[in-house]
């Protein structure tokens, strides 16, 4: 916690201009990122000691140590610039949206015959996207009803339009991944351009109805079937005239749904939430030209999110929502004020090159409709009930029964579970889930394709292997959990300057250049210090590591944290020669020319010692995975007393102390490293439970992606 003479430190320095400002834990990892009209006013806010804060402000004060803050010229920049920090970073205490990853959008490809797809991502690839929707089991039965209704292809053929010809189009076929035509074009829900069966032109009709359709423009589209159902029915075309006819009711069904009373007939989303559980629960409605095209829900989470803070949690969804939409209407209609509604209007018409205004209304229609939208709501908050019983009930005493089962110090925040599966030894694959808190979290989920096993069954074998693998990438910073990697305080500048100065190192160092190695949070272990050139350079200086401390590889953990803290590209560092394998095993590389910025500092080290040399380090090749960084407090393996034996070698080999079991699924035996027999618990014991569930998605994960090797082969 900041103390009184710090925070008036923090206001002397603090700018009255708008800006951005970082709240900042020990340990260095940002817990909030706010935005502010004027930043010292706003900090001054934090430090008023008769201020009526939330629990959630008052929890992030106590854990912030420091605040940083940047000033910008406007409210708008410090808008963009606060919304881009939060999607990267991620604060504990920021309100988040969440689940963003599992987001579906509809995707219309940029081809001669464009394709109509499913996806997760967005990317600049010149493809139209809408979305986000949230439910893609939704997403994927409108995708059916549409390929009933308007024959487009969803292949990976990449289909060229050569030319037109009398009867058939000349076409050029790559990518040939499937044989052509296929069984869409002899059910009729595909108008295979693949072998020329229709017109560049002709197929354009078909994707920009497809488009008017999902926007909610479907008239013309009705009139047009209209107008061809009689055409057929005129020429006795009697069988084409009944498809059109039943083609026809399922439109007019859909959009008897979609239909809303709005008398503007403007597009409009409505918003509106619920908050309970710490949760806020938003629904949205789309409502283009006058009908209710889709419905979202969405969930945002924050560290003990309280009802008095809605202005904050409306605005935090209209920002992140707004930044992954691909659609913005021309009105959107919420229940209350907030803060920077003109600044967000601004932001929002800039990216949709019209006018885009927030509107609040009080009577009429639109109150009628963002009453709606808060009934759907509490609905969605009331079927999410199910969930947070899941979260704070079952896992909860699972966790605790797991715990007290196998007398283990530390509560089990994170539980990974590791299963094999192949088909008579072959496609054989490894799976990694990882339970945080008894809760899946799927992100984290890793899966491994075998390299030593091929051809047969080998399951300790492969075991091994992925065990190996997997936990080869923690030794080091398991090794090292006992130090703290943080900012340098003053509580150790006298003792660092003391060093620098006997050990003749880089001596015009600021303190707030400065990182250590804290150990047990009592001593120093290790320092040093890093030069941010520009946003394509920095480099390490100073490095030094305690002799009591050498041969623990702490050195590694320390260069590791600095890299990830840098903002530049690439990291360089100068060192002497005879160091220079220890650096190449870390990821830095050889350079033939050196930075122009760091050439002076080149040549004052060289003068110093004549065998100096500079190493780089590029952070694009080096991305780190967020869950192989991470240790669990138990591994879990499907399988007996074997499997566990290979867990237990691989431990010993590392030199790591993980607790593990094995769960045997025949009568759900639960084996141990110090017991020679099993343990079986009751069948409505919850720690038995937690296992179970973790293991089935173990299996269930390998399983599936053992199914995925096997089809991609059958079709190369």
């Amino acid at each position: 916690m900041i103390s009184e003479k710090e925070s008036k430190k923090i206001l002397e320095k603090a700018p009255s201009s708008p800006g951005i400002y970082k709240m900042i834990n020990e340990e260095g990892i940002v817990l909030y990122v706010g935005k502010a009209k004027n930043i010292k006013k706003r900090l001054r806010q934090y430090f008023q000691k008769d201020y009526q804060h939330s629990t959630r402000t008052k929890k992030l004060l106590e854990n912030t140590a420091r605040i940083d803050f940047t000033s910008v010229d406007t409210e708008l920049e410090a808008i963009i610039f606060e919304s881009n920090l939060i999607k990267q970073l991620q604060p504990k205490y920021n309100i988040l949206l969440k689940d963003d990853k599992n987001y579906v959008y509809i995707k219309i490809t940029n081809e001669d015959f464009p394709r109509i797809q499913i996806v997760r991502k967005v990317e600049k690839d010149g493809a139209k996207y809408i979305g986000p929707k949230t439910a893609a089991h939704k997403v994927e039965t409108t995708f059916k009803i549409l390929k009933k209704i308007f024959p487009f292809r969803h292949c990976n053929l990449d289909i060229k339009f050569v030319k037109k010809l009398t009867t058939d189009n000349e076409v050029k076929i790559e990518n040939k991944v499937i044989k052509y035509p296929c069984l869409d074009y002899y059910i009729k829900t595909c108008a295979a351009p693949c072998i020329g069966k229709i017109t560049k032109e002709e197929y354009a009709e078909i994707i920009k109805n497809v488009e008017n359709f999902l926007a909610g423009k479907a008239d013309n589209i009705m009139k047009d079937m209209k107008a061809k159902m009689q055409k057929f029915a005129t020429n006795k075309e009697f069988e084409k005239a009944a498809k059109l006819r039943d083609r026809l009711k399922k439109v007019e069904e859909i959009l008897e749904k979609q239909k809303v009373s709005d008398p503007n007939q403007e597009d409009k989303d409505v918003i509106n939430y619920y908050i309970t559980q710490n949760k806020a629960y938003f629904n949205l409605f789309q409502i283009r030209d006058g009908k209710l095209i889709g419905q979202e829900n969405f969930t945002l989470s924050a560290e003990a999110a309280e009802e008095n803070e809605n202005t904050e949690i409306l605005e935090a969804f209209i920002k992140q929502y707004y930044k992954i939409a691909t659609d913005i209407p021309k009105e959107i209609l919420i229940p209350h004020e907030i803060e920077n509604k003109n600044e967000i209007e601004k932001i929002l018409s800039e990216e949709k090159k019209s006018k885009v205004q927030i509107v609040i209304p009080k009577i009429g229609t639109k109150n009628k409709l963002l009453e709606m939208s808060l009934n759907n709501a509490k609905i969605y908050a009331d079927r999410q009930k199910p969930s947070w019983k899941v979260e704070s009930e079952f896992t909860k005493e699972g966790t605790e029964e797991l715990q007290k089962l196998l007398k283990l110090d530390s509560p089990l925040k994170r539980i990974e579970c590791y299963d094999i599966s192949h088909l008579g030894g072959t496609e054989t694959v490894g799976s990694m889930v990882v339970f945080q808190n008894g809760i899946p979290k799927n992100d984290l989920y890793r899966k491994f394709k075998l390299r030593t096993i091929d051809g047969y069954p080998d399951d300790y074998k492969s075991m091994e292997e992925v065990l190996t693998r997997r936990f080869s990438k923690i030794t080091a910073d398991y090794k090292a959990k006992d130090y703290i990697f943080k900012k340098a305080t003053k509580k150790y500048e006298k003792e660092i300057r003391k060093i620098i100065k006997k050990e003749d190192l880089k001596p015009d160092l600021k303190l707030n250049q400065f990182y250590i190695l804290e150990k047990n949070k009592k001593s120093l272990a290790a320092f040093t210090a890093l030069s941010e050139y520009s946003e394509k350079v920095a480099i390490i200086n100073a490095l030094f590591v305690m002799p009591k401390e050498r041969g623990k590889k702490i050195g590694h953990k320390l260069i590791k944290n600095i890299i990830a803290k840098s903002k530049s590209k690439r990291v360089y560092i100068i060192c002497k020669e005879k160091l220079k394998d220890y650096y190449l095993t870390l990821g830095f590389e050889e350079i033939k020319i050196i930075p122009q910025e760091l050439q002076k500092h080149h040549k004052d080290c060289i003068c110093w010692d004549k065998t100096s040399i500079i190493l780089a380090y590029d952070k694009a090749k080096h991305k780190p995975d967020e869950s192989f960084l991470q240790i669990p407090d138990l591994i879990i393996i499907d399988g007996g007393k074997g499997q566990l034996s290979v867990a237990t070698k691989v431990m010993q080999e590392l030199d790591l102390k993980i607790p593990h079991i094995s769960l045997a699924k025949q009568l759900e035996e639960i084996f141990t490293p110090e017991n020679k027999t099993s343990i079986i618990l009751d069948k409505t014991n919850a720690a038995l439970k937690l296992l179970q569930r973790i293991r089935d998605e173990a299996h269930r994960f390998a399983i599936t992606y053992n199914k995925e090797r096997r089809t991609k082969k059958m079709f190369k």
